[in-house]
């Protein structure tokens, strides 16, 4: 029963305002102090440990390649293909969003950074063609989800790294179910674009989807480097993060020609500080991981699970239900680092796969970039259309249905995340 304490000290510290970084730190130091007979030494030693993985610094290399690619260009000649693919379509301008989206996510990662640079040129193109404000930051929020669902993945590599799966695994994972919730979400944009009497624009072009492809041919090849690499072997998950470092480079001072000097140091700067923030919370969230297992917690929670239900459905629908919740409260980066290492061993004893769980619990988590309270692509979004986040958060509520849909396809039909992984085996 002790061991449940140090949650209870993490929930306390949180609701009293503490950052996650000092909730999660002070919380295991309280335990380690109250209920452990060990040196205090150890909190140093496993937060070091914790930031210690080669397989780490993947991380940075892929949040500088995506600010470097949303400052060169490429974002703007993603909007401009998307334009030429989709946006003869009824609410065409809308669903230029979610293809641009998820373009940009397979390029960096991560959702704050695709809404940022998709967003901050298509919430006011929407506004300027009579699309409703709300809706438009609502939209840019629930497109702003697939960075993190779509390779490369922030949150794929860390699930890996705290489980020890495979992270090139992980990515190829992610990519079919990361299209299929940008899919569910285009059916839900179609069909209220239709109500709304949001037209499309200019009849489809060959010419000139052809003529946009070139281009941005480019920018799209990124993804293909990045993922072909990985999977024939040429590159790691790491080497391959920092080729697109230097391919976003080449591209964005030699090919588009929009990068400087002055913006590569910005964009270096801005993203040291976002590495910052997530290692840190990576070496604290090792300590608290290394806490609760060495006190049995995740051998507790696997029991309970296991007298819930025998059934690996059911209990994916409510580990899932779960971490929908959590999701809502607590950031995905810090909630996946905490409950991969609990969750995934009762997974693996319910016969389940650990990749298929991993794209289940990050798709999940996903979720909750756009629910308040600390939904952080609707807060970004939000900000960009200069709007109160309640009244876009009205507006994403069918895209959440959306998305719960993909969710509950990616549980039923597992294949979907395993078949990529599964053609390297």
């Amino acid at each position: 029963m002790a061991s449940i304490m140090i949650i209870v000290f993490f929930l306390g510290f949180l609701f009293l305002g503490i950052p996650v970084v000092g909730a999660m730190g002070l919380g295991a130091i309280l335990y380690i102090v109250s209920f452990m007979n060990i040196p205090m030494n150890i909190v140093a030693n496993q937060m070091l440990g914790g930031v210690g993985s080669y397989t780490l610094m993947a991380i940075p290399f892929f949040i500088i390649s995506g600010a470097l690619m949303e400052t060169g260009g490429i974002s703007k000649r993603l909007i401009s293909f998307s334009t030429a693919l989709v946006g003869s379509l009824p609410g065409g301008l809308a669903l230029v969003v979610i293809v641009a989206s998820a373009f940009f996510a397979a390029m960096t990662g991560s959702g704050a950074a695709c809404v940022a640079a998709i967003g901050g040129m298509m919430i006011p193109a929407l506004e300027k063609n009579g699309y409703d404000i709300d809706f438009s930051c609502a939209l840019q929020a629930a497109g702003g989800t697939l960075g993190p669902m779509i390779p490369p993945s922030i949150l794929m590599v860390l699930y890996s790294v705290s489980t020890g799966n495979s992270v090139g695994d992980m990515l190829l994972a992610g990519l079919f179910p990361g299209l299929l919730i940008a899919c569910c979400i285009m059916v839900i944009t179609v069909l209220i674009s239709i109500k709304k009497g949001y037209r499309g624009g200019a009849p489809f072009s060959l010419k000139r989807v052809i003529v946009s492809f070139k281009d941005s041919i480019w920018a799209l090849l990124t993804p293909v480097t990045i993922l072909g690499g990985i999977y024939s072997g040429i590159f790691t998950p790491t080497e391959a993060a920092a080729f697109s470092c230097f391919y976003a480079i080449i591209i964005g001072f030699f090919v588009y020609k929009e990068l400087t000097f002055k913006s590569l140091l910005e964009c270096l700067f801005k993203s040291v500080k976002t590495t910052g923030v997530i290692l840190s919370i990576v070496a604290v969230t090792q300590l608290f991981s290394w806490i609760m297992t060495r006190e049995g917690l995740p051998q507790k929670i696997a029991l309970m699970s296991t007298n819930i239900s025998n059934n690996p459905i059911i209990f994916m629908f409510i580990i899932s239900l779960i971490l929908l919740v959590v999701g809502m409260f607590l950031d995905p980066v810090p909630a996946v680092l905490i409950f991969a290492p609990i969750l995934t061993p009762s997974a693996i004893a319910m016969g389940l796969s650990p990749i298929h769980f991993g794209v289940v619990m990050v798709s999940t988590f996903c979720i909750g970039l756009v629910t308040p309270p600390v939904g952080m692509t609707l807060y970004v979004a939000a900000n960009i259309g200069h709007r109160p986040v309640l009244n876009v958060g009205k507006k994403v509520m069918p895209f959440l249905i959306a998305m719960l849909i993909a969710v509950v396809i990616i549980i039923l039909f597992p294949q979907i995340s395993l078949f990529l992984p599964s053609l390297g085996k």
